[in-house]
């Protein structure tokens, strides 16, 4: 249970300078884990509306409010530059709404198929 709570599931790099500290203590993930959980998190009130797009294009908006991170990460790991933690926030946190949009939209369209199918 402990590792629940200190977030030990979570495959991140845990590097102090790109995590918040308070108090002198690191918080168990990096800004963008954290922001891609908070996105994850705030998008969950999507799943109690109906959906106002189709699944196509709501599953072309979940990836597109990925590629940031991806072309973030990439481009970091890749030494083209160096990013900040307000850009790790940012990109994070949209690809966890991204994420969480992807999810809802397939799961509505496999309750509305299992609704037809009885």
């Amino acid at each position: 249970m402990k590792e629940f709570f200190t977030l030990q599931f979570m495959p991140c790099h845990r590097r102090p300078e790109r995590s918040l500290i308070v108090c002198g203590r690191q918080f168990p993930i990096c800004y963008r884990c954290m922001f891609l959980l908070i996105g994850l998190f705030l998008a969950v009130p999507m799943a109690f509306f109906p959906p106002i797009l189709s699944f196509i294009p709501s599953f072309l908006m979940a990836i597109a409010l990925n590629i940031p991170m991806l072309l973030d990460g990439f481009t970091q790991k890749r030494q083209f530059r160096t990013s900040n933690n307000l850009l790790r926030v940012i990109t994070g946190f949209s690809a966890g709404f991204g994420l969480a949009q992807f999810a809802v939209s397939a799961a509505n369209i496999g309750a509305e198929l299992i609704l037809k199918w009885f």
